[in-house]
Protein backbone atom coordinates (compact mmCIF):
# COMPACT_ATOMS: atom_id res chain seq x y z
CA UNK A 1 0.00 0.00 0.00
CA UNK A 2 1.17 3.51 -0.83
CA UNK A 3 2.57 5.33 2.22
CA UNK A 4 1.91 9.05 2.53
CA UNK A 5 3.49 11.20 5.22
CA UNK A 6 0.95 12.90 7.50
CA UNK A 7 2.52 16.29 6.87
CA UNK A 8 1.99 15.86 3.13
CA UNK A 9 -1.75 15.46 3.77
CA UNK A 10 -1.92 18.51 6.03
CA UNK A 11 0.22 20.73 3.78
CA UNK A 12 -1.64 19.90 0.59
CA UNK A 13 -5.21 19.57 1.86
CA UNK A 14 -6.41 23.16 1.32
CA UNK A 15 -4.89 23.31 -2.17
CA UNK A 16 -6.54 19.96 -3.03
CA UNK A 17 -9.91 21.39 -2.07
CA UNK A 18 -9.34 24.61 -3.99
CA UNK A 19 -8.10 22.82 -7.13
CA UNK A 20 -10.78 20.14 -7.17
CA UNK A 21 -8.28 17.34 -6.57
CA UNK A 22 -10.63 16.08 -3.88
CA UNK A 23 -14.04 15.16 -5.26
CA UNK A 24 -17.15 13.24 -4.32
CA UNK A 25 -17.50 9.78 -5.83
CA UNK A 26 -20.95 8.21 -5.88
CA UNK A 27 -21.96 4.60 -5.31
CA UNK A 28 -25.61 3.69 -5.96
CA UNK A 29 -27.86 2.05 -3.37
CA UNK A 30 -30.32 -0.42 -4.90
CA UNK A 31 -33.84 -1.24 -3.66
CA UNK A 32 -33.74 -5.03 -3.33
CA UNK A 33 -37.31 -5.76 -4.45
CA UNK A 34 -37.27 -3.54 -7.54
CA UNK A 35 -33.53 -3.24 -8.34
CA UNK A 36 -34.02 0.48 -8.83
CA UNK A 37 -31.63 3.10 -7.49
CA UNK A 38 -33.14 4.54 -4.31
CA UNK A 39 -30.15 6.68 -3.18
CA UNK A 40 -26.38 7.01 -3.49
CA UNK A 41 -23.54 7.35 -0.99
CA UNK A 42 -21.00 10.14 -1.52
CA UNK A 43 -17.43 9.07 -0.84
CA UNK A 44 -14.34 11.33 -0.77
CA UNK A 45 -11.54 10.61 -3.28
CA UNK A 46 -8.25 12.54 -3.58
CA UNK A 47 -6.58 12.52 -7.01
CA UNK A 48 -3.14 14.01 -6.36
CA UNK A 49 -1.21 15.13 -9.50
CA UNK A 50 2.00 13.53 -8.21
CA UNK A 51 0.99 10.71 -5.87
CA UNK A 52 -2.06 9.58 -7.87
CA UNK A 53 -5.35 8.42 -6.37
CA UNK A 54 -5.19 8.43 -2.59
CA UNK A 55 -7.37 6.02 -0.67
CA UNK A 56 -9.55 7.53 2.07
CA UNK A 57 -7.71 5.26 4.50
CA UNK A 58 -4.62 7.41 3.87
CA UNK A 59 -6.13 10.80 4.64
CA UNK A 60 -9.36 10.52 6.67
CA UNK A 61 -7.62 9.63 9.95
CA UNK A 62 -5.03 12.36 9.40
CA UNK A 63 -7.71 14.99 8.81
CA UNK A 64 -9.49 13.86 11.98
CA UNK A 65 -6.23 14.00 13.94
CA UNK A 66 -5.58 17.57 12.85
CA UNK A 67 -9.24 18.55 13.20
CA UNK A 68 -9.74 19.32 9.53
CA UNK A 69 -12.34 16.69 8.80
CA UNK A 70 -15.31 19.07 8.98
CA UNK A 71 -13.88 21.05 6.05
CA UNK A 72 -13.76 17.86 3.96
CA UNK A 73 -17.30 16.79 4.88
CA UNK A 74 -18.81 20.18 4.05
CA UNK A 75 -16.84 20.28 0.79
CA UNK A 76 -18.26 16.85 -0.17
CA UNK A 77 -21.74 18.17 0.64
CA UNK A 78 -21.16 21.04 -1.81
CA UNK A 79 -20.13 18.47 -4.43
CA UNK A 80 -23.39 16.63 -3.78
CA UNK A 81 -25.42 19.81 -4.22
CA UNK A 82 -23.68 20.58 -7.54
CA UNK A 83 -24.36 17.06 -8.83
CA UNK A 84 -27.98 17.19 -7.60
CA UNK A 85 -28.62 20.42 -9.51
CA UNK A 86 -26.82 19.11 -12.61
CA UNK A 87 -29.13 16.08 -12.58
CA UNK A 88 -32.11 18.38 -12.16
CA UNK A 89 -31.03 20.61 -15.07
CA UNK A 90 -30.53 17.57 -17.31
CA UNK A 91 -34.00 16.26 -16.52
CA UNK A 92 -32.64 13.18 -14.75
CA UNK A 93 -34.70 11.59 -11.96
CA UNK A 94 -33.65 12.79 -8.52
CA UNK A 95 -32.88 10.71 -5.46
CA UNK A 96 -31.34 11.24 -2.00
CA UNK A 97 -27.57 11.37 -1.38
CA UNK A 98 -25.95 10.20 1.84
CA UNK A 99 -22.89 11.82 3.40
CA UNK A 100 -20.62 10.50 6.15
CA UNK A 101 -20.01 12.67 9.19
CA UNK A 102 -17.22 12.34 11.73
CA UNK A 103 -17.48 12.63 15.48
CA UNK A 104 -15.12 15.60 15.34
CA UNK A 105 -17.46 17.48 12.99
CA UNK A 106 -19.74 18.09 15.94
CA UNK A 107 -16.88 19.32 18.14
CA UNK A 108 -15.62 21.92 15.67
CA UNK A 109 -18.78 23.65 14.41
CA UNK A 110 -22.56 23.71 14.55
CA UNK A 111 -22.88 21.00 11.91
CA UNK A 112 -26.63 21.25 11.47
CA UNK A 113 -26.41 24.99 10.77
CA UNK A 114 -23.44 24.55 8.41
CA UNK A 115 -25.22 21.82 6.43
CA UNK A 116 -28.49 23.77 6.31
CA UNK A 117 -26.68 26.89 5.06
CA UNK A 118 -25.08 24.96 2.17
CA UNK A 119 -28.39 23.36 1.19
CA UNK A 120 -30.06 26.76 1.23
CA UNK A 121 -27.27 28.19 -0.93
CA UNK A 122 -27.81 25.51 -3.59
CA UNK A 123 -31.58 25.22 -3.12
CA UNK A 124 -31.43 21.53 -2.21
CA UNK A 125 -34.10 20.12 0.18
CA UNK A 126 -33.05 18.42 3.42
CA UNK A 127 -34.94 15.26 2.43
CA UNK A 128 -32.37 14.85 -0.37
CA UNK A 129 -29.59 14.32 2.18
CA UNK A 130 -29.09 11.32 4.43
CA UNK A 131 -26.64 11.55 7.31
CA UNK A 132 -24.41 8.51 7.93
CA UNK A 133 -22.89 8.15 11.39
CA UNK A 134 -20.56 5.39 12.65
CA UNK A 135 -21.12 3.99 16.11
CA UNK A 136 -17.83 5.45 17.36
CA UNK A 137 -19.40 8.91 17.15
CA UNK A 138 -21.81 8.01 19.94
CA UNK A 139 -19.73 6.04 22.41
CA UNK A 140 -19.62 8.93 24.90
CA UNK A 141 -22.05 11.66 25.95
CA UNK A 142 -25.24 9.88 24.94
CA UNK A 143 -27.56 12.71 25.94
CA UNK A 144 -25.61 15.26 23.89
CA UNK A 145 -25.66 13.26 20.67
CA UNK A 146 -29.27 12.24 21.18
CA UNK A 147 -30.18 15.94 21.18
CA UNK A 148 -28.13 16.47 18.02
CA UNK A 149 -29.82 13.56 16.26
CA UNK A 150 -33.25 14.80 17.31
CA UNK A 151 -32.46 18.21 15.82
CA UNK A 152 -31.36 16.61 12.52
CA UNK A 153 -34.56 14.56 12.43
CA UNK A 154 -36.64 17.65 13.17
CA UNK A 155 -34.94 19.41 10.23
CA UNK A 156 -36.00 16.61 7.86
CA UNK A 157 -32.80 14.56 7.61
CA UNK A 158 -32.72 10.77 7.76
CA UNK A 159 -29.96 9.24 9.90
CA UNK A 160 -28.14 6.02 9.01
CA UNK A 161 -26.04 3.98 11.42
CA UNK A 162 -23.00 3.14 9.32
CA UNK A 163 -20.75 0.05 9.51
CA UNK A 164 -23.00 -1.94 11.83
CA UNK A 165 -21.11 -5.02 12.98
CA UNK A 166 -17.64 -3.55 12.66
CA UNK A 167 -17.40 -2.35 16.28
CA UNK A 168 -18.10 -3.55 19.80
CA UNK A 169 -20.96 -1.41 21.06
CA UNK A 170 -23.46 -1.55 18.20
CA UNK A 171 -26.32 -3.12 20.16
CA UNK A 172 -26.01 -0.61 22.96
CA UNK A 173 -26.03 2.24 20.44
CA UNK A 174 -29.22 0.87 18.88
CA UNK A 175 -30.83 0.91 22.31
CA UNK A 176 -29.91 4.53 22.98
CA UNK A 177 -30.50 6.20 19.61
CA UNK A 178 -33.18 6.41 16.96
CA UNK A 179 -31.96 5.53 13.45
CA UNK A 180 -33.83 5.37 10.19
CA UNK A 181 -31.53 2.84 8.51
CA UNK A 182 -29.12 0.20 9.79
CA UNK A 183 -26.20 -0.13 7.39
CA UNK A 184 -24.75 -3.63 7.72
CA UNK A 185 -21.02 -3.96 7.08
CA UNK A 186 -20.56 -7.07 4.92
CA UNK A 187 -16.80 -7.06 5.50
CA UNK A 188 -17.15 -8.82 8.82
CA UNK A 189 -19.04 -11.57 6.98
CA UNK A 190 -16.76 -12.01 3.98
CA UNK A 191 -17.37 -15.77 4.08
CA UNK A 192 -21.13 -16.03 3.64
CA UNK A 193 -21.44 -19.56 4.97
CA UNK A 194 -24.12 -21.10 7.17
CA UNK A 195 -22.95 -19.33 10.32
CA UNK A 196 -22.74 -15.95 8.59
CA UNK A 197 -26.21 -16.37 7.09
CA UNK A 198 -27.72 -17.02 10.50
CA UNK A 199 -26.06 -13.89 11.88
CA UNK A 200 -27.27 -11.75 8.99
CA UNK A 201 -30.80 -13.13 9.26
CA UNK A 202 -30.79 -12.34 12.99
CA UNK A 203 -29.62 -8.78 12.35
CA UNK A 204 -32.33 -8.13 9.75
CA UNK A 205 -34.95 -9.70 12.01
CA UNK A 206 -33.87 -7.54 14.91
CA UNK A 207 -33.99 -4.38 12.78
CA UNK A 208 -37.54 -5.21 11.67
CA UNK A 209 -38.53 -5.72 15.29
CA UNK A 210 -37.44 -2.22 16.31
CA UNK A 211 -38.65 -0.49 13.14
CA UNK A 212 -35.30 0.23 11.46
CA UNK A 213 -34.76 -0.24 7.73
CA UNK A 214 -31.80 -2.29 6.51
CA UNK A 215 -29.06 -1.69 3.95
CA UNK A 216 -26.17 -4.09 3.31
CA UNK A 217 -22.97 -2.51 1.99
CA UNK A 218 -20.08 -4.36 0.39
CA UNK A 219 -22.29 -6.70 -1.69
CA UNK A 220 -20.07 -8.26 -4.34
CA UNK A 221 -21.67 -11.52 -5.52
CA UNK A 222 -24.98 -12.78 -6.84
CA UNK A 223 -25.11 -15.28 -3.98
CA UNK A 224 -24.92 -12.46 -1.44
CA UNK A 225 -27.58 -10.47 -3.29
CA UNK A 226 -29.97 -13.44 -3.48
CA UNK A 227 -29.56 -14.35 0.17
CA UNK A 228 -30.02 -10.78 1.40
CA UNK A 229 -33.14 -10.43 -0.73
CA UNK A 230 -34.60 -13.66 0.64
CA UNK A 231 -34.19 -12.59 4.28
CA UNK A 232 -35.82 -9.21 3.64
CA UNK A 233 -32.84 -6.83 3.59
CA UNK A 234 -34.34 -3.81 1.87
CA UNK A 235 -31.37 -2.11 0.18
CA UNK A 236 -28.02 -3.22 -1.25
CA UNK A 237 -24.81 -1.40 -2.09
CA UNK A 238 -21.55 -2.72 -3.50
CA UNK A 239 -19.39 -3.65 -6.46
CA UNK A 240 -21.98 -6.19 -7.62
CA UNK A 241 -24.01 -3.24 -8.89
CA UNK A 242 -21.46 -0.45 -9.37
CA UNK A 243 -18.15 0.93 -8.14
CA UNK A 244 -17.98 4.52 -6.86
CA UNK A 245 -17.71 7.05 -9.71
CA UNK A 246 -17.21 10.80 -9.95
CA UNK A 247 -20.07 13.20 -10.61
CA UNK A 248 -19.67 13.35 -14.40
CA UNK A 249 -19.46 9.58 -14.72
CA UNK A 250 -22.44 9.15 -12.42
CA UNK A 251 -24.61 11.49 -14.50
CA UNK A 252 -23.51 9.52 -17.58
CA UNK A 253 -24.23 6.27 -15.74
CA UNK A 254 -27.79 7.40 -15.02
CA UNK A 255 -28.29 8.49 -18.62
CA UNK A 256 -26.90 5.39 -20.34
CA UNK A 257 -27.39 2.35 -18.11
CA UNK A 258 -30.58 0.38 -17.76
CA UNK A 259 -30.94 1.20 -14.08
CA UNK A 260 -34.08 3.11 -13.19
CA UNK A 261 -34.33 5.55 -10.33
CA UNK A 262 -37.02 5.16 -7.72
CA UNK A 263 -39.68 7.85 -7.65
CA UNK A 264 -38.87 9.92 -4.52
CA UNK A 265 -42.60 10.34 -3.89
CA UNK A 266 -42.75 6.58 -3.31
CA UNK A 267 -40.09 6.57 -0.59
CA UNK A 268 -42.69 6.29 2.17
CA UNK A 269 -44.44 3.50 0.24
CA UNK A 270 -41.29 1.39 0.11
CA UNK A 271 -40.48 2.10 3.75
CA UNK A 272 -43.86 0.62 4.69
CA UNK A 273 -43.26 -2.41 2.47
CA UNK A 274 -39.86 -2.85 4.10
CA UNK A 275 -41.37 -3.38 7.53
CA UNK A 276 -42.70 -6.82 6.56
CA UNK A 277 -40.59 -9.49 8.21
CA UNK A 278 -39.86 -12.23 5.70
CA UNK A 279 -38.67 -14.62 8.42
CA UNK A 280 -41.63 -14.30 10.75
CA UNK A 281 -43.94 -17.24 11.49
CA UNK A 282 -46.83 -14.76 11.15
CA UNK A 283 -45.65 -12.01 8.76
CA UNK A 284 -49.08 -10.43 8.28
CA UNK A 285 -49.61 -9.93 11.99
CA UNK A 286 -48.46 -6.47 13.00
CA UNK A 287 -48.11 -7.62 16.62
CA UNK A 288 -45.62 -10.31 15.68
CA UNK A 289 -43.09 -9.16 18.24
CA UNK A 290 -45.21 -9.10 21.37
CA UNK A 291 -43.61 -11.24 24.04
CA UNK A 292 -45.01 -14.75 24.45
CA UNK A 293 -45.97 -16.09 27.87
CA UNK A 294 -42.77 -18.11 28.04
CA UNK A 295 -40.68 -15.02 27.22
CA UNK A 296 -39.70 -16.33 23.76
CA UNK A 297 -39.78 -13.68 21.03
CA UNK A 298 -38.83 -16.27 18.40
CA UNK A 299 -37.00 -13.91 16.07
CA UNK A 300 -35.51 -16.53 13.73
CA UNK A 301 -37.21 -19.70 12.58
CA UNK A 302 -36.08 -22.19 9.99
CA UNK A 303 -39.57 -22.71 8.53
CA UNK A 304 -41.17 -19.34 7.88
CA UNK A 305 -44.82 -18.99 6.91
CA UNK A 306 -45.74 -18.82 3.21
CA UNK A 307 -45.31 -15.20 2.16
CA UNK A 308 -45.61 -13.20 -1.04
CA UNK A 309 -45.55 -9.47 -1.79
CA UNK A 310 -47.96 -8.68 -4.62
CA UNK A 311 -48.20 -5.23 -6.18
CA UNK A 312 -51.36 -4.17 -7.97
CA UNK A 313 -51.45 -1.09 -10.19
CA UNK A 314 -54.49 -0.34 -12.31
CA UNK A 315 -55.36 -3.79 -13.65
CA UNK A 316 -51.80 -5.15 -13.61
CA UNK A 317 -50.46 -7.49 -10.93
CA UNK A 318 -46.79 -8.21 -10.20
CA UNK A 319 -45.28 -10.53 -7.60
CA UNK A 320 -42.15 -8.87 -6.22
CA UNK A 321 -41.32 -11.54 -3.69
CA UNK A 322 -42.37 -15.03 -2.67
CA UNK A 323 -40.66 -17.57 -0.46
CA UNK A 324 -40.39 -21.28 -1.11
CA UNK A 325 -43.28 -22.13 1.21
CA UNK A 326 -45.61 -19.89 -0.82
CA UNK A 327 -44.35 -21.34 -4.10
CA UNK A 328 -44.95 -24.89 -2.84
CA UNK A 329 -48.55 -24.12 -1.91
CA UNK A 330 -49.21 -22.55 -5.32
CA UNK A 331 -48.00 -25.74 -6.95
CA UNK A 332 -50.52 -27.69 -4.87
CA UNK A 333 -53.22 -25.51 -6.46
CA UNK A 334 -52.09 -26.62 -9.91
CA UNK A 335 -49.80 -23.74 -10.91
CA UNK A 336 -46.38 -24.70 -12.22
CA UNK A 337 -44.94 -21.57 -10.64
CA UNK A 338 -45.82 -18.17 -9.23
CA UNK A 339 -44.99 -16.67 -12.64
CA UNK A 340 -47.69 -18.83 -14.22
CA UNK A 341 -50.23 -17.67 -11.63
CA UNK A 342 -49.42 -13.98 -12.16
CA UNK A 343 -49.57 -14.44 -15.93
CA UNK A 344 -53.00 -16.06 -15.61
CA UNK A 345 -54.29 -13.24 -13.39
CA UNK A 346 -53.04 -10.51 -15.75
CA UNK A 347 -54.49 -12.20 -18.81
CA UNK A 348 -57.89 -12.93 -17.29
CA UNK A 349 -60.64 -10.67 -15.96
CA UNK A 350 -60.90 -10.28 -12.21
CA UNK A 351 -64.24 -12.06 -12.50
CA UNK A 352 -62.37 -15.30 -13.09
CA UNK A 353 -61.37 -15.13 -9.43
CA UNK A 354 -64.37 -13.13 -8.12
CA UNK A 355 -64.06 -14.11 -4.46
CA UNK A 356 -60.33 -13.45 -4.52
CA UNK A 357 -60.91 -10.05 -6.10
CA UNK A 358 -63.42 -9.12 -3.39
CA UNK A 359 -60.95 -10.22 -0.73
CA UNK A 360 -58.24 -7.98 -2.18
CA UNK A 361 -60.64 -5.01 -2.24
CA UNK A 362 -61.57 -5.66 1.39
CA UNK A 363 -57.87 -5.77 2.33
CA UNK A 364 -57.28 -2.40 0.69
CA UNK A 365 -60.31 -0.74 2.26
CA UNK A 366 -59.81 -2.02 5.82
CA UNK A 367 -56.01 -2.31 6.05
CA UNK A 368 -56.56 -5.41 8.17
CA UNK A 369 -55.60 -9.03 7.66
CA UNK A 370 -58.44 -10.61 5.66
CA UNK A 371 -58.83 -14.39 5.82
CA UNK A 372 -61.11 -16.24 3.41
CA UNK A 373 -61.58 -19.81 2.22
CA UNK A 374 -61.50 -20.63 -1.50
CA UNK A 375 -61.71 -23.60 -3.85
CA UNK A 376 -59.54 -23.96 -6.96
CA UNK A 377 -58.61 -26.95 -9.13
CA UNK A 378 -60.11 -29.38 -6.64
CA UNK A 379 -58.19 -27.95 -3.66
CA UNK A 380 -59.63 -26.04 -0.74
CA UNK A 381 -57.35 -23.35 0.66
CA UNK A 382 -57.34 -20.38 3.02
CA UNK A 383 -55.91 -17.14 1.68
CA UNK A 384 -54.64 -14.35 3.94
CA UNK A 385 -54.12 -10.83 2.57
CA UNK A 386 -53.17 -7.49 4.04
CA UNK A 387 -52.60 -4.14 2.34
CA UNK A 388 -49.25 -2.97 3.72
CA UNK A 389 -48.63 0.13 1.57
CA UNK A 390 -50.34 2.18 -1.11
CA UNK A 391 -49.99 5.25 -3.29
CA UNK A 392 -52.54 6.96 -5.51
CA UNK A 393 -51.73 4.51 -8.31
CA UNK A 394 -50.79 1.20 -6.69
CA UNK A 395 -51.02 -0.99 -3.61
CA UNK A 396 -48.77 -3.62 -2.08
CA UNK A 397 -50.36 -6.70 -0.58
CA UNK A 398 -48.70 -9.18 1.73
CA UNK A 399 -50.25 -12.59 1.15
CA UNK A 400 -50.05 -16.01 2.76
CA UNK A 401 -51.71 -19.27 1.80
CA UNK A 402 -52.67 -22.51 3.51
CA UNK A 403 -53.86 -25.42 1.39
CA UNK A 404 -56.09 -28.33 2.35
CA UNK A 405 -55.98 -31.37 0.09
CA UNK A 406 -56.78 -35.02 0.53
CA UNK A 407 -53.15 -35.55 1.39
CA UNK A 408 -53.24 -32.78 3.99
CA UNK A 409 -56.57 -32.67 5.75
CA UNK A 410 -59.31 -35.15 4.79
CA UNK A 411 -61.67 -33.81 7.42
CA UNK A 412 -61.66 -30.35 5.80
CA UNK A 413 -62.59 -31.80 2.41
CA UNK A 414 -65.38 -33.86 3.97
CA UNK A 415 -66.74 -30.79 5.75
CA UNK A 416 -66.85 -28.77 2.52
CA UNK A 417 -68.51 -31.63 0.63
CA UNK A 418 -71.16 -32.13 3.31
CA UNK A 419 -72.20 -28.51 3.57
CA UNK A 420 -71.98 -27.74 -0.15
CA UNK A 421 -74.57 -30.47 -0.76
CA UNK A 422 -76.74 -29.00 1.98
CA UNK A 423 -76.68 -25.61 0.22
CA UNK A 424 -78.84 -27.05 -2.57
CA UNK A 425 -81.83 -26.83 -0.27
CA UNK A 426 -81.37 -23.06 -0.20
CA UNK A 427 -82.44 -22.70 -3.83
CA UNK A 428 -85.50 -23.79 -5.77
CA UNK A 429 -83.67 -23.88 -9.06
CA UNK A 430 -80.05 -23.64 -10.36
CA UNK A 431 -79.22 -23.35 -14.07
CA UNK A 432 -75.92 -22.64 -15.84
CA UNK A 433 -76.24 -20.44 -18.94
CA UNK A 434 -73.72 -20.11 -21.78
CA UNK A 435 -74.64 -16.96 -23.78
CA UNK A 436 -71.67 -17.37 -26.13
CA UNK A 437 -73.07 -20.69 -27.40
CA UNK A 438 -76.72 -19.73 -26.86
CA UNK A 439 -77.40 -22.74 -24.70
CA UNK A 440 -78.27 -23.90 -21.21
CA UNK A 441 -75.14 -25.77 -20.16
CA UNK A 442 -76.76 -27.59 -17.26
CA UNK A 443 -79.77 -27.67 -15.02
CA UNK A 444 -77.83 -28.29 -11.83
CA UNK A 445 -80.83 -28.63 -9.56
CA UNK A 446 -84.56 -27.92 -9.61
CA UNK A 447 -87.51 -28.63 -7.36
CA UNK A 448 -89.97 -26.53 -9.36
CA UNK A 449 -91.33 -29.34 -11.54
CA UNK A 450 -91.54 -27.28 -14.72
CA UNK A 451 -93.39 -29.08 -17.55
CA UNK A 452 -91.15 -28.17 -20.50
CA UNK A 453 -87.48 -29.08 -20.29
CA UNK A 454 -86.10 -25.60 -20.82
CA UNK A 455 -82.52 -26.88 -20.70
CA UNK A 456 -83.00 -28.69 -24.03
CA UNK A 457 -83.80 -25.50 -25.93
CA UNK A 458 -81.47 -22.80 -27.26
CA UNK A 459 -80.88 -20.27 -24.50
CA UNK A 460 -82.82 -17.33 -26.01
CA UNK A 461 -85.77 -19.57 -26.89
CA UNK A 462 -85.66 -21.10 -23.40
CA UNK A 463 -85.79 -17.68 -21.73
CA UNK A 464 -88.68 -16.43 -23.91
CA UNK A 465 -90.63 -19.65 -23.36
CA UNK A 466 -89.99 -19.52 -19.60
CA UNK A 467 -91.17 -15.89 -19.42
CA UNK A 468 -94.35 -16.68 -21.35
CA UNK A 469 -95.21 -19.78 -19.31
CA UNK A 470 -93.82 -19.16 -15.83
CA UNK A 471 -93.61 -15.40 -15.11
CA UNK A 472 -96.56 -13.21 -14.14
CA UNK A 473 -97.81 -11.42 -17.25
CA UNK A 474 -97.33 -7.87 -15.97
CA UNK A 475 -93.67 -8.64 -15.10
CA UNK A 476 -92.61 -10.51 -18.26
CA UNK A 477 -91.04 -7.58 -20.10
CA UNK A 478 -89.11 -6.52 -17.00
CA UNK A 479 -87.96 -10.13 -16.54
CA UNK A 480 -86.74 -10.35 -20.15
CA UNK A 481 -84.84 -7.05 -19.78
CA UNK A 482 -83.32 -8.32 -16.53
CA UNK A 483 -82.11 -11.65 -17.89
CA UNK A 484 -81.11 -10.47 -21.42
CA UNK A 485 -78.00 -12.67 -22.02
CA UNK A 486 -76.12 -10.52 -24.58
CA UNK A 487 -75.95 -7.56 -22.15
CA UNK A 488 -75.26 -9.42 -18.90
CA UNK A 489 -71.52 -8.85 -18.96
CA UNK A 490 -71.71 -5.12 -19.73
CA UNK A 491 -74.40 -4.48 -17.14
CA UNK A 492 -72.36 -6.20 -14.45
CA UNK A 493 -69.24 -4.29 -15.46
CA UNK A 494 -71.15 -1.00 -15.31
CA UNK A 495 -72.03 -1.53 -11.64
CA UNK A 496 -68.69 -3.24 -10.82
CA UNK A 497 -70.43 -6.40 -9.70
CA UNK A 498 -70.31 -10.05 -10.64
CA UNK A 499 -74.03 -10.56 -10.18
CA UNK A 500 -77.46 -9.06 -10.90
CA UNK A 501 -80.48 -9.63 -8.71
CA UNK A 502 -84.20 -9.03 -9.05
CA UNK A 503 -87.53 -10.19 -7.61
CA UNK A 504 -90.25 -11.56 -9.91
CA UNK A 505 -93.49 -13.48 -9.40
CA UNK A 506 -93.02 -17.00 -10.77
CA UNK A 507 -95.60 -19.79 -11.18
CA UNK A 508 -95.59 -22.46 -8.49
CA UNK A 509 -96.82 -26.06 -8.66
CA UNK A 510 -100.32 -25.05 -7.51
CA UNK A 511 -100.61 -22.53 -10.37
CA UNK A 512 -100.27 -19.44 -8.22
CA UNK A 513 -97.58 -16.80 -8.77
CA UNK A 514 -95.29 -16.07 -5.86
CA UNK A 515 -92.31 -13.70 -5.62
CA UNK A 516 -88.86 -15.29 -5.92
CA UNK A 517 -85.40 -13.77 -5.79
CA UNK A 518 -83.61 -14.46 -9.05
CA UNK A 519 -79.87 -13.90 -9.12
CA UNK A 520 -77.52 -14.21 -12.10
CA UNK A 521 -73.89 -14.67 -11.13
CA UNK A 522 -70.94 -14.51 -13.51
CA UNK A 523 -68.47 -17.37 -13.19
CA UNK A 524 -65.76 -19.15 -15.09
CA UNK A 525 -65.24 -22.88 -15.27
CA UNK A 526 -62.32 -24.73 -16.84
CA UNK A 527 -64.31 -26.73 -19.34
CA UNK A 528 -61.65 -27.86 -21.79
CA UNK A 529 -57.97 -27.57 -22.60
CA UNK A 530 -58.60 -24.55 -24.81
CA UNK A 531 -59.40 -22.42 -21.79
CA UNK A 532 -62.38 -21.06 -19.97
CA UNK A 533 -65.73 -19.70 -21.14
CA UNK A 534 -67.76 -16.99 -19.56
CA UNK A 535 -70.76 -18.65 -17.96
CA UNK A 536 -73.63 -17.38 -15.81
CA UNK A 537 -75.40 -19.19 -12.99
CA UNK A 538 -79.10 -18.45 -12.54
CA UNK A 539 -80.47 -19.23 -9.09
CA UNK A 540 -84.06 -18.95 -7.89
CA UNK A 541 -84.95 -18.65 -4.21
CA UNK A 542 -88.30 -18.42 -2.47
CA UNK A 543 -89.23 -15.53 -0.22
CA UNK A 544 -90.84 -16.33 3.11
CA UNK A 545 -94.51 -15.44 3.50
CA UNK A 546 -93.72 -13.09 6.38
CA UNK A 547 -91.31 -11.15 4.19
CA UNK A 548 -88.56 -11.46 6.84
Amino acid sequence: MLHIDEQFIVDNFDDALANGAIRAYYQPVIRTLTEKICSVEALARWQDPVMGLLSPFLFINVLEKYRLIHKLDLYILENICITYNEMKENGLPLHPFSINLSRLDFDEIDMLKAISDILRKYNVPSKAIHIEITESVMLDNTAYFRRIFDSFHDAGFAIFMDDFGSGYSSLNVLKDYSFDVLKIDMRFLSDIGSRSKKILASVVNMAKAIGIHTLAEGVETKEQKTFLRNIGCEMLQGYYYAKPMDGALYVEYLSETGFQVEDPDEHHYWNEVGQINFLSPDPLNENDYTEAENGDYGFVRENSAPLALIEQSDHHVEMLYRNQAYETNLQKLGFASSKEMIKAINETEAAYYPNMDEQVKSSIITGNVVKEDHFLNGIYFTYFTKCIAQTDSKVMLAASIQTYGSDVDMSTNEMFDTYSRALIDTFDHITIMDPERNRVTARVYSKQGYSPDYSNMPLIESINRFAADEVAEEERLAFLDFIDPPTLRDRMAKISSRYLQGTFRVKCADGTFKPKVIRITKLYLDLDVKGSRELFMLTMQSISDSGN
